[in-house]
């Protein structure tokens, strides 16, 4: 993999890089990004994870808000809310001061009261410069009862396959190739098609909405996400890490899908740390090979 041929950073490195970009929410692939949703300028937000932690925002206008952990002492920050469709938006922010960097990328489920967030820092256990990610559940607390369901890991986009296009003449085809591990071509290059892979993770919204998210491994380590409506064949996501050219970069984006038909599942191990045993028992494996090479 690539994860050893970019240059390591310190933390405190990484903090430099972080501060050089006070830009770095204007970049990006914004062709087809829609209008940055406004709804929540005004609105006051309690959510709730599984697991005990919370998080309290007031979202001062379109794109300033404050936040705290629920024990007080707000933070200030900038942030960009993305419409996947009427009741779902993707709310992005960076957490300014946080060591190793964060970003806070959450999908609002509004009208069932449901929440994700993928609380992402940069740095892992093998690269200071991958993103790790912590997937929590939860739900937005309006003083009633608890949503009785969440949103959920799943392998429903597992065989799958969309192209994305970003704009004029950039166009990415993602490969949901099995529960844990994905491909994505890339046309953009010299080469006339680039196959890389990634460790992913996939979460159910609900009947028609899915989350995305990679890290590209086989690259500087940055994360993508994308949060899909597949009745529309539109996305919005966002990209935060350290890229290629050594700058931070935290920026959304939109995308417009075409399928491109049923591939085969294929059984890839898990890089995520998440439940599934690896490597798998082999037919036989255990047995005495008998001879002619068949087992007994």
């Amino acid at each position: 993999m690539a994860r050893y041929t970019y240059p390591q950073f310190t933390a405190a490195e990484i903090g430099e890089l972080v501060a050089a970009r006070s830009d770095y929410n204007t970049g990006g692939l914004a062709t087809s990004r829609p209008p940055f949703y406004e709804g929540l300028a005004g609105k006051r937000l309690k959510l709730v994870y599984d697991g005990g932690r919370k998080l309290d925002y007031d979202f001062l206008s379109a794109h300033e808000l404050t936040w705290s952990d629920g024990q007080g002492n707000p933070r200030a920050e900038y942030y960009e809310a993305l419409s996947a469709d009427d009741s779902v938006i993707l709310l992005v922010h960076t957490v300014k001061g946080s060591f190793p960097h964060e970003a806070y990328i959450t999908t609002l489920e509004l009208d069932a009261r449901r929440v994700t967030t993928f609380f992402s820092k940069i740095g892992n256990d093998v690269s200071t410069r991958e993103v790790d990610r912590d997937i929590v559940f939860g739900y937005i607390d309006d003083e009633g009862d608890s949503p009785s369901t969440r949103h959920e890991l799943t392998d429903e986009l597992v065989g799958k396959s969309i192209i994305w296009t970003y704009g004029p003449g950039f166009s990415i085809q993602h490969i949901y190739a099995s529960k844990w591990y994905s491909a994505f071509v890339d046309f953009n290059t010299s080469y006339g098609g680039l196959l890389l892979s990634s460790p992913c993770n996939y979460v159910k919204i609900n009947d028609h909405m899915y989350i995305y998210s990679w890290v590209e491994t086989e690259g500087a380590g940055v994360q993508g996400f994308a949060l899909m409506n597949l009745w529309t064949l539109h996305d919005v996501g966002c990209f935060f890490g350290i890229n290629g050219s050594s700058q931070f970069e935290c920026y959304t984006f939109g995308a417009v899908g075409k399928m491109a038909g049923q591939l085969a599942n294929l059984a890839i191990p898990n890089d995520m740390r998440a439940d599934m045993p690896w490597p798998p028992a082999m037919p036989g494996e255990g047995e005495v090979p008998a001879k002619g090479g068949e087992s007994v």
